[in-house]
């Protein structure tokens, strides 16, 4: 395959693609000036570029005169660059010659376009607004989001989020509940990973008195956001026992309360959050695929921070500027350079505590990667010590643990030993943050103002 010499950072993509069993394809654009437009092309060569001789016209100044040629050969088509002045790029990698397939976001310059089938489903725009809510990002890939938001947040719609630890799902789904026609009414998290089957059942769906002791009848948290939205957190460790009774939930609308026989009317929109993919659990059998297509009627899938390092500075100055006036002073480029290079393991939640501790601990307050009692750092591997007699699942649940032992001690300093306050900083519900403090046996009394002075004493 021919290699453009000049572009020594291209990279060739292999033969052994697969097939495209269509006739044509179209190009959707997704930014700039003609932001929207959708070519249909059948032809065996195409020029893109933004003079009037190409095939497909693309005016924009990033854009070279003839900048890349797309060949169909057989039932394949590849991009091949023209030795643009700014590059082609495809799925973020520059090429010289490549192949495409469906889905493929091909860039040119600054410009960038979908490559789709001829009969695929229309797609959606990515939205212009580098916000959603309290939610920011500017990488088209956040964009994207963004504009699937806009479309479905009015609507009842059940939405999945699927992202790692720390990406913003539970912000995301708050935004979804503010920019819908439910804002004015709640909004209930309930941790599907919190608590035993008996006591999730009770915590969803409520208890009759008499049920397990229970001295009085409880409303769950279906009942709770009634004409709201119920956040589902960690859905993916939802027992199997409970998976039935919560299909029937979702498809129905009613719900029966433990040890309860009368079934109660409930209108309520469900966003449910996973750090796992909920269709590998199906296909592990540890979830009901009729459960899965009820809670993934509109899915996002939000990326890891390291997968959209052009919001870093943005998220930077954003947290920078939440806090006190004068405490901070922004990365210099060296710093910056170290941040956006770093593979953030905690995504944005890491990135704001960072902000936060670099304004607290640095000597001048410059925002860097800094860390109490350590030098900055600017690799993973430096961060976490691994033991070689552990496994995987057990290295994980370790490293769970030392960052909520460390957040919690974190969140108690900030909050003075106040668990309510704690719990409204962190977004958590105060029972759940009462749990976390018993497992790790910590006493926020001992973060109370004065508590050093009368230990002593």
């Amino acid at each position: 395959m021919a290699q453009d010499e000049k572009n020594v950072d291209s990279t060739v993509v292999a033969d052994d693609i697969e097939k495209l069993h269509h006739v044509g394809f179209r190009l959707l654009v997704l930014t700039g000036e003609s932001r929207g437009r959708e070519v249909d092309v059948i032809q065996e060569v195409i020029r893109l570029g933004k003079s009037r001789q190409c095939t497909i016209v693309i005016p924009d100044e990033s854009v070279s005169r003839v900048h890349a040629e797309i060949r169909r050969e057989g039932e394949s088509y590849r991009v091949v660059d023209q030795q643009s002045t700014n590059g082609t790029f495809v799925g973020g990698a520059r090429v010289s010659d490549a192949f495409l397939k469906p889905g493929d976001v091909l860039s040119l310059g600054k410009v960038h376009l979908r490559f789709l089938p001829r009969d695929s489903r229309v797609e959606l725009l990515p939205s212009t607004a580098e916000n959603f809510g309290p939610v920011y990002g500017r990488s088209l890939a956040m964009r994207k989001i963004f504009g699937v938001l806009e479309r479905v947040a009015g609507a009842d719609a059940t939405i999945l989020l699927e992202g790692e630890t720390g990406t913003g799902k539970d912000l995301i789904a708050r935004a979804i509940h503010e920019a819908s026609p439910r804002a004015e009414h709640p909004f209930v998290v309930v941790d599907c990973g919190g608590a035993d089957a008996a006591q999730l059942e009770a915590e969803l769906f409520g208890q009759e008195v008499g049920h397990a002791g229970a001295t009085g009848t409880r409303m769950g948290a279906f009942e709770l956001a009634n004409k709201g939205t119920l956040l589902l957190d960690d859905i993916d460790s939802l027992p199997l026992e409970l998976q039935p009774k919560l299909l029937r939930a979702l498809e129905n609308h009613m719900i029966r309360r433990a040890g309860g026989y009368t079934e109660v009317p409930v209108d309520t929109r469900i966003v449910a959050a996973s750090h796992r993919s909920l269709r590998g659990l199906v296909a592990a059998g540890e979830l009901r695929e009729d459960l899965f297509f009820n809670l993934a009627v509109v899915s996002c899938i939000i990326p890891p921070l390291r997968e959209r390092r052009d919001d870093i500075p943005m998220l930077i100055d954003l947290f920078s500027r939440r806090l006190p006036a004068g405490m901070w002073h922004a990365p210099e480029s060296e710093a910056m350079a170290r941040l956006v290079g770093y593979d953030w393991p905690g995504n944005v939640r890491e990135l704001r505590n960072v902000v936060e501790r670099s304004a607290y601990l640095s000597p001048d307050g410059v925002i860097d990667l800094i860390k109490p009692g350590s030098k900055p750092r600017s690799h993973r591997d430096e961060a976490l010590a691994f033991d070689p007699t552990l496994t995987f699942r057990e290295q994980k649940e370790r490293a769970i643990e030392l960052f909520e032992e460390a957040y919690l001690a974190w969140l108690l300093r900030r909050s003075e030993g106040n668990i309510s306050r704690a719990a409204r900083e962190a977004d958590m519900d105060r029972k759940y943050l009462h749990k976390l403090l018993r497992r790790y046996g910590i006493d926020a009394k001992q973060f109370a103002p004065g508590a050093a002075n009368r230990s002593r004493d």
